[in-house]
């Protein structure tokens, strides 16, 4: 028996950096969808299950309903209920009915019918996911690796380098096409965040038929509601509060060298084509010492490094801004794009 589309819950995955904001608002502004911020609950929570022993007993799915809502990423929701109350609407004593309850209260305050969810770590625990919701649906919105790789160094998030983001595109992607594989028909789609941006109705109509709902105008404006005027108020999602455009498409082509194009290719490009992206055809891996660099450089030890490089990629900015260096002075623009 087919399920009605309104008990179907859909997860977007994808990458960091690759357009699943963008979709999240768009899907948003559907009157019968719900998307809240990402909760990042199968990261933070899920692999620490056993830690909170039985779940039948009170105490115990009560002290994990409250380490749900104190997680970072729920308290940046808009509203949230109180542990009890969440415990309380729970169908099931489980991680599970907790997460339902938690995704189905949002969208009844947002007064919408069906929740959907994204968190791009989720894009690991897609067979889990598809376990405890059978039904469930899974838009994968994929951008080209070389963008991918330029936006994440950009931001505030990790890694650092260019290279490594590059190499945590291909992770993602590969990780979800496989899981892929393994959903029932009708429960994937795929679509690029080029085509998204270059057609958004185009691409929209296609993300509304495979979740069987009618596509609704206000998906074309996401910048206009409230949710994305809220969301861009944080420095990582300023861009929410433009329209759509192809401005952040193919960025590569003039802000990286062509031996960094070519490095980058070197680790990525099978993938890349995997996916229909053409490379520039240039071959330049970087020489084994100078990729270990890059790679160790981009892991963490501890807190207070973190900090110190996020406080000297602003000196570097700051003096670029002052006239005391120029791109052209570097030899690859790799490391990071400041």
């Amino acid at each position: 028996m087919s399920m009605a589309p309104h008990d179907r819950p859909f997860f977007i995955v994808s990458a960091p950096r690759s357009g699943s904001t963008l979709l999240r608002l768009m899907l948003d502004a559907h009157p019968n969808l719900a998307v809240p911020p990402p909760d990042w609950l199968f990261d933070l929570v899920y692999p620490y299950l056993y830690s909170y022993g039985d779940l039948r007993k009170p105490a115990n799915l009560l002290a994990l309903a409250a380490d749900m809502l104190a997680t970072p990423t729920i308290k940046k929701w808009p509203a949230k209920p109180a542990p009890d109350e969440l415990v309380k609407l729970s169908s099931e004593q489980t991680f599970a009915g907790l997460y339902a309850a938690l995704h189905d209260w949002y969208a009844r305050i947002e007064k919408k019918v069906r929740w959907g969810e994204k968190t791009p770590r989720n894009s690991f625990w897609v067979d889990e996911i598809s376990a405890l919701w059978p039904g469930a649906q899974f838009i994968h919105i994929v951008r080209d690796g070389r963008d991918q790789a330029i936006d994440i160094s950009d931001s505030l998030l990790w890694p650092y380098s260019v290279y490594s983001g590059a190499l945590l595109w291909q992770r993602y992607v590969v990780a979800i096409r496989d899981a892929a594989q393994r959903l029932a028909a009708g429960s994937f789609l795929e679509i690029r965040y080029e085509d998204l941006c270059a057609d958004p109705e185009k691409i929209v109509k296609q993300i509304c038929e495979f979740l069987g709902e009618r596509l609704d105008q206000r998906m074309l404006r996401p910048h206009e509601t409230r949710s994305a005027q809220e969301w861009s108020t944080h420095p990582l999602h300023a861009k929410t509060a433009q329209p759509i455009s192809t401005g952040y498409c193919e960025m590569y082509k003039t802000r990286l060298g062509a031996s960094d194009v070519a490095a980058l290719e070197a680790v990525i490009g099978p993938t890349l084509t995997g996916f229909g992206y053409s490379l520039a055809g240039k071959s330049g891996a970087l020489a084994p010492l100078v990729a270990a660099r890059m790679l160790e450089s981009d892991t963490i030890t501890n807190p207070e490094n973190v900090d110190y490089r996020r406080k000297h990629e602003e000196g570097r900015k700051k003096r670029r801004e002052q006239g005391v260096w120029r791109d052209e002075d570097r030899d690859s623009l790799l490391w990071s794009m400041n």
